[in-house]
């Protein structure tokens, strides 16, 4: 009888020990799964699905996207902040588990471009940021995730500062431009015509004037233009930098197939619009003008009939068109002594061998301007009207220092003595004379007269 209650107790006491070892065996518990989900959802950045690791009076899906992409900025910064986004990326480690607290803690490494870093804080372009990120070192931070398992479900413990953790970078400073070009621009203008009517024109500007403010900031859009006559593209430009505050945006032939031009190569008449956008299609300004056409007839050449002396001691010149003469330089305008053969304002030697009159004009004159040059052996340039001219051409202004000058010369291989008259046309064809000038070539030399 001692030995069965000796073999009953054995087996009691064998089924104690298994039964508490039993007890002690660890749950199998994994939450990587978890917190890779998480990361990726942290990194797609869409608040609807984070939202599902809140409680639903945690937190709001405005107040998760006011981290993640705020609302209110442009197309630049918006693109300026997925470029670094795109660098964006994250390691999750194994987990350290505690069966008491039935937490788990999970290290989590978070790499992204170091954006603040001399070279991508000092691009100013899209391309040049993305090198600058690209080359940039990462910024590498190890969040520690805390995961609580105790429940039927597995759970994030304040997902919150994880998530600002990681786009801390939205808030920060970057100097990219806010708001829209639209907004830095304050004020337009057509050039030479403050009324917006031309008349006989061959060629359209605009003035747009931008906010210096502008200049303070990164990223600044590109701008394009285009012009229309009655509805109908005539010219769309390239997207190019604004580079300074006041910008000149013009219409000339060459940019043109010629068909918007009448005989006379002025622009036809109608109503041209000019619209300047920035290089996502964004308007800026827009502006419209009228061109109108006045009829000259044939206009006649007339020359002043001047004694020698006049030209030795004058300069001689004479304005037939009230606009050009208003946007001339007068004081600044003559004849030119390429080959220091002059012997007078309006006097040359006849060892010279370019004669050149040199009309100072206003910078926003670009306009072409047609020339003839025409000799006459007596000072009255009698029959003038019925000869052929030396030499035709035509130029538009040069820029220099201070001012544009129509270079309108002549050179020949010999000048006879006598006396040479410019006459300077509006159009090709040579209708409206806007001014004419006239020199004087002495049989001397220079050096001959300059010694006596």
């Amino acid at each position: 009888m001692r030995d069965i209650k000796r073999i009953i107790s054995g087996l009691l006491t064998v089924c104690i020990i298994i039964t508490a070892a039993g007890c002690n065996k660890q749950e199998t518990v994994d939450v990587r799964p978890l917190c890779e989900t998480f990361f990726n959802d942290v990194k797609e950045g869409n608040a609807s699905k984070l939202m599902s690791y809140f409680e639903p009076s945690e937190i709001t899906s405005e107040e998760l996207n006011a981290v993640i992409r705020p609302s209110g900025l442009n197309e630049e910064q918006y693109a300026y902040l997925d470029a670094i986004k795109k660098t964006m990326a994250f390691t999750v480690q194994d987990p350290v588990y505690d069966m008491e607290t039935k937490q788990a803690t999970v290290f989590v490494s978070y790499y992204l471009a170091d954006y603040s870093s001399q070279e991508v804080t000092s691009a100013k372009d899209f391309a040049s940021l993305e090198t600058a990120l690209s080359s940039a070192q990462n910024n590498i931070q190890t969040l520690n995730v805390t995961v609580d398992f105790s429940g039927d479900t597995q759970k994030i413990l304040e997902p919150k500062v994880l998530i600002d953790t990681v786009y801390a970078y939205t808030s920060a400073e970057n100097d990219v431009m806010p708001g829209k070009l639209k907004d830095y621009c304050t004020k337009g203008e057509f050039v030479l015509a403050p009324e917006r009517v031309y008349t006989n024109a061959a060629e359209l500007g605009v003035r747009i004037t931008f906010n210096k403010d502008l200049f303070g900031y990164r990223f600044v859009p590109g701008i394009r233009y285009s012009v229309s006559a009655d509805d109908e593209v005539l010219y769309t430009s390239d997207v190019f930098a604004v580079s300074e505050e006041v910008m000149r945006l013009d219409l000339t032939k060459d940019m043109t197939d010629g068909s918007a031009y009448n005989d006379s190569g002025f622009l036809k008449d109608g109503v041209y619009t000019f619209t300047v956008t920035d290089d996502r299609g964004n308007e800026i300004i827009t502006m419209k003008c009228r061109v109108q056409n006045k009829t000259y007839e044939k206009e006649e050449i007339t020359f002043q009939n001047l004694k020698k002396d006049h030209y030795l001691s004058n300069l001689v010149f004479d304005f037939k068109d009230e606009d050009m003469k208003t946007n001339a330089y007068i004081y600044k305008s003559g004849w030119w002594d390429y080959d220091n053969t002059s012997v007078g304002k309006s006097a040359f030697g006849s060892n010279t061998k370019t004669l050149g009159f040199s009309l100072a004009v206003n910078k926003d004159i670009t306009t072409e301007l047609y020339y003839d040059y025409y000799y006459s052996k007596d000072a009255d340039f009698k029959g003038i009207k019925d000869a052929e001219p030396l030499c035709s051409s035509s130029c538009k202004p040069s820029v220099y220092d201070d001012q544009s000058c129509y270079d309108l010369d002549y050179t020949a291989e010999k000048f006879e003595p006598g006396f040479y008259g410019i006459v300077v046309y509006s159009d090709a064809s040579k209708t409206h004379i806007v001014m004419t000038a006239a020199c004087i070539v002495v049989k001397e030399s220079s050096t001959e007269v300059k010694g006596t």
